[in-house]
């Protein structure tokens, strides 16, 4: 069994830095969205599951023009939301995946980015968003999944996270089968290149800050070891290039 990730510990005060998207890789992920969402009405409701320090939530808000409910379990990643990323049209509220502390049928759509390896209760989970989402509601799942990790950089510097990733994330069918139970229908499997840093040198600074919750999994020495392999690719690196990796978007509608 992989450890949890207590994110009240440390990680809340390395997540903002540690994880910042350029403005164009949000818009990426916003176009990505508005793609699936097709010629329906523009989302007025949205959940924001897992909102973590908000780095979605104020975005989902202007780019469809829509109310946000930001639901975070951690009491310190929520403060940072409320300071670092306030908006008039977001509200942060404490609350977890099993247990979301909204009204039935309140949302047009629920967007989770990156946590879905963080539920303990899949099925719980798909049957909460089946309450709260309205009919033909559309829940976005912005993950990477395991058997699906070849394209994420980091890996190749810290492979003792790639092999704790393959226990510790779920496949697109152990997610499709649970919410198939709770009444979704699987509508796409995208995936999306983003970039992620500019360089090899930036994206060694950005992981320098350990705020990916695998990181917080390996040991110390561990850690040290594949900063110490990534230095030396920086070093040797003649020309930079940005750093690309792939993440899945994965849709899937409330029928009923």
């Amino acid at each position: 069994m992989v450890g949890r990730v207590d994110y009240d510990q440390r990680l809340h005060r390395a997540y903002r830095a540690g994880r910042t998207l350029s403005a164009e890789t949000g818009r990426l992920w916003m176009q990505a969205l508005a793609r699936r969402l097709g010629k329906t009405p523009s989302p007025r409701t949205i959940l924001d599951l897992g909102a973590g320090t908000g780095r979605f939530s104020a975005m989902l808000a202007d780019a469809f023009d829509a109310h946000v409910v930001a639901v975070e379990p951690s009491a310190k990643m929520r403060a940072e939301a409320e300071q670092g990323n306030a908006h008039p049209r977001v509200v942060y509220r404490d609350g977890s995946a099993e247990a979301i502390p909204t009204a039935a049928g309140e949302f047009d759509c629920a967007f989770l980015s990156m946590i879905i390896h963080h539920v303990s209760d899949l099925a719980a989970c798909a049957r909460e968003l089946h309450r709260v989402l309205r009919p033909a509601g559309l829940v976005f799942i912005r993950n990477v999944f395991s058997g699906r990790l070849d394209r994420i950089r980091h890996y190749e510097f810290f492979p003792s996270a790639r092999a704790i990733d393959e226990v510790r994330l779920p496949t697109v069918e152990r997610v499709r089968a649970a919410f198939a139970a709770a009444g979704f229908e699987l509508m796409a499997l995208d995936p999306i290149e983003q970039e992620i840093d500019a360089s090899l040198s930036a994206h060694y600074e950005r992981l320098k800050l350990r705020a990916l919750s695998t990181l917080e999994l390996i040991s110390d020495a561990e850690f040290e070891a594949g900063l110490a392999r990534m230095r030396r690719a920086v070093d040797l690196e003649t020309a930079p290039a940005p750093v690309v990796e792939r993440l899945d978007l994965l849709t899937l509608c409330r029928s009923g």
